[in-house]
């Protein structure tokens, strides 16, 4: 993936791609990959409950606390970190589609 553009909030730096996807058409890989990039101490724990759920991108944008806990996520504080993430994703893949849909 290449990168368009970096948008800094505070102290946090988010990477939007030139080839961005939708999170709603993820696969399970993508979710990994994404979770790797975003949280990779977390991924390196979580990834796999992930994939072994089958958590893709449309499943992950509906997650709450007691989905992660279903899928093995025991740390509170991890689970909110991980909240955080996807509520960010899924703002960015929604400000996306706002995007193409006023684009020329």
């Amino acid at each position: 993936l290449s990168f368009l553009s970096i948008m800094t909030a505070g102290e946090d730096v988010y990477e939007q791609s030139v080839t961005y996807r939708p999170m709603c058409f993820w696969t399970a890989s993508d979710v990994d990959d994404w979770l790797r990039k975003r949280r990779p101490k977390l991924a390196l724990k979580y990834s796999l409950f992930f994939l072994k759920h089958g958590i893709s991108g449309r499943v992950l944008m509906d997650m709450t606390d007691a989905d992660l806990v279903e899928i093995g996520v025991t740390s509170h504080e991890e689970r909110q970190d991980l909240l955080l993430e996807i509520r960010k994703e899924k703002l960015y893949s929604d400000m996306d589609e706002l995007k193409q849909l006023t684009d020329p």
